[in-house]
């Protein structure tokens, strides 16, 4: 009998092995694991070596390391795994075959780089089945990964592989296994009735799209699991892994997010004695203060500033509340009454030599200073006037239609701290901000464009630039803040999102870098890497830039982090290289693993977009960009 048993085992494991030798040998995919040899004696394969091991190892490694309650492996890794795990599916899908037994003990990890093409590749096909028409039999697979119709003599098809990827997410997810119990048919009842393992909420996780689908994927019913074809074209779209959740606020009037606020948004609704706010804090996904009751008129901007609350309304006042009992709003500290409703506040830090400063523009170009001591004015501020500079100091006439009362829209502290620009319209006045005297006046644009947003950023070559939005050319001007110069210009109308290059002069004054070839890191963690016509540089934050300099004339072109773009060897790359990157959409891998026999310059589409406005085709509608906003080292605008 011993004999016996041995020599059935014996069969059943050379008859395994021979059907995952047979699938490995047909499987050629980057993110399958190659068969690279078969021994007889002794019965063994000899497969590609993973140098990290098994996903579940690394999870359970990264969970018990990380604070974090939610994706220990980060969130874009996270997300490159999940595509990649998915990808491969899909392939062996379109090969009629079904895994069987997905889980992350059979998933292999190559590399934890988000910059590497391929992270992690599938393994052992040794319960893995050929799919049919009419579908295929067994009851294989791992109690917690494992289908409900996974059941003896009941006919499945690759939706089953489908529950166990969603399982899969929710390990990458929350870094646990899918524990429902300890017994095989405990476990199964459990899940054919529709238990799940429980997973914090989406404002927890703040992973919305991967949340969303997971629970599409372990639905008990197969008809209604997506196939993994299709969680591959959802993966692909941008938004899939920027959208961290979706919180539900209520009708709202009007919003103000800044950077002085941090993670609080601040919501107003309604007027007079039904005027509310409400306050979200959109890191934690939480709403913290809800409907509190504040009577008052309509909001027209307001600013917070450490332990301070500056809100202007539309009956041209002020008022100046304490933060430090935030909820509710008491009493204002201060009120102060305005000759116009103001537009925009702007606070500027204390000098060397001069107190702190709050700039309130107003509707009608006036500007008022107030001097700060313990952050409250002190009485008696001082006015500038936008129609007054423009005539005295930059000689415009009265007939002039660069002098109409033009609203202070925008204002951007620069050259650090010593001054501020504010827009006029279609012009920006400079003010020294310790002498509170006009240094220039400069006109980014034509009538009727008026100047909504400035933002500042130290992305021209490391010095310092100001980019200016105005709302009729619908344009971007990017300026060399030490001498003023115009360095660039960017349509936004276009509807497609991915056209991300355009032309950046070297400004004049700016010193060139000597040296042909250079490779540093600076403080802020950024590879650079130059061979004198092509630098690239890399950060966490804003993922791949590519500089091409050719005759003083740059092109740029910024990649998500997600694509994998190391610096080459310097004898390997000439600046051809690159000039097929620069209509390229931004993909979440730089190869395309639905079809790996195409070579990478077939796989995504070089079409060029059109770099101005004149180009755009009238008959498609323009969308309108209405700010900007400086975010870790990047700038975003809305559209």
């Amino acid at each position: 009998m011993i004999k016996h048993l041995q020599f059935v085992n014996a069969c059943r494991s050379f008859s395994e092995f021979r059907q995952e030798a047979s699938m490995l040998h047909s499987l050629q995919h980057p993110l399958i694991v190659s068969l690279v040899g078969i021994s007889i004696h002794p019965l063994c394969f000899a497969l590609e070596l993973a140098p990290l091991g098994s996903l579940n190892t690394v999870l359970e490694e990264k969970h018990k390391c990380k604070s974090l309650d939610y994706m220990p492996l980060g969130h874009m890794l996270t997300f490159k795994v999940a595509y990649q795990v998915a990808a491969g599916l899909a392939y062996l899908h379109r090969k009629n075959i079904i895994f069987c037994d997905l889980k992350s003990d059979n998933i292999l990890v190559w590399s934890l780089d988000v910059r590497d093409p391929v992270n992690i590749k599938l393994s052992d096909y040794g319960i893995s089945r050929q799919s049919f028409h009419e579908g295929a039999l067994g009851v294989e697979g791992t109690p917690g990964y494992q289908a409900p119709e996974v059941q003896p003599g009941i006919v499945y098809d690759e939706k089953v592989d489908m529950f166990s990827y969603g399982m899969l997410l929710y390990e990458l997810l929350s870094g646990r296994r899918p524990a429902l119990g300890n017994h095989q048919v405990q476990i199964a009842k459990k899940l054919s009735r529709g238990i799940r393992p429980v997973l914090g909420s989406l404002e927890q996780v703040q992973f919305y799209s991967l949340h969303t689908l997971m629970t599409e994927c372990w639905d008990t019913k197969p008809e209604k699991r997506p196939e993994a074809s299709q969680c591959v074209r959802q993966m692909e779209e941008p938004s899939f892994p920027c959208l961290r959740y979706l919180l539900s606020c209520d009708s709202q009037s009007q919003l103000f997010l800044s950077q002085l606020q941090g993670y609080s948004a601040v919501f107003w609704h309604g007027d007079n004695e039904d005027r509310n706010y409400s306050v979200v804090n959109v890191e934690k996904g939480q709403v913290e203060v809800k409907r509190m009751s504040c009577p008052g008129n309509k909001i027209s901007c307001q600013m917070k500033m450490r332990n301070s609350l500056w809100m202007a309304t539309e009956e041209q006042e002020v008022f100046i509340y304490s933060l430090k009992d935030m909820c509710p709003l008491s009493q204002p500290q201060k009120r102060l009454s305005c000759p116009a409703v103001v537009t925009c506040l702007f606070h500027v830090p204390a000098g060397e030599q001069s107190l702190a400063k709050v700039f309130a523009g107003m509707s009608d170009g006036l500007v008022a200073v107030y001097t700060l001591v313990d952050d409250l004015p002190l009485d008696g501020e001082t006015y500038l006037c936008s129609h007054t500079l423009n005539k005295t100091m930059f000689g415009l006439k009265d007939s002039d239609p660069r002098q109409r009362p033009y609203p202070v829209r925008s204002m951007a502290l620069v050259s650090s701290g010593s001054q501020l620009w504010f827009s006029n319209g279609p012009g920006l006045l400079v003010i020294d901000t310790a002498s509170l005297q006009a240094v220039r006046r400069l006109e980014p644009y034509k009538a009727p464009s008026s100047i909504v947003s400035m933002t500042t950023s130290f992305s021209l070559w490391g010095e310092e630039a100001v980019w200016t939005l105005d709302d009729h050319s619908n344009t971007v001007l990017l300026y060399y803040a030490a001498s003023y110069e115009l360095c660039a210009t960017y349509c936004c109308g276009n509807r497609n999102p991915l056209r991300d290059v355009f032309t950046v002069q070297r400004p004049a004054g700016m010193a060139m870098v000597a040296g042909d070839d250079i490779n540093t890191t600076d403080q802020n963690g950024k590879l650079e890497w130059s061979n004198g016509d092509v630098t690239l540089i890399f950060s966490e934050e804003a993922g791949t830039q590519i500089i091409m300099h050719q005759d003083s004339v740059t092109e740029y072109c910024s990649l998500s982090s997600t694509c994998s773009l190391e610096p080459p060897e310097a004898n390997s790359l000439s600046t051809t290289d690159f000039t097929t990157l620069k209509g390229r959409g931004c993909v979440p891998l730089p190869l395309n693993l639905q079809d790996s026999g195409r070579p990478l310059d077939q796989q995504a589409s070089t079409n060029t977009q059109p770099h101005s406005a004149e180009a755009i085709n009238p008959a498609i509608p323009e969308l309108q960009a209405f700010n900007l906003l400086p975010v870790n080292g990047t700038l975003w605008i809305p559209r």
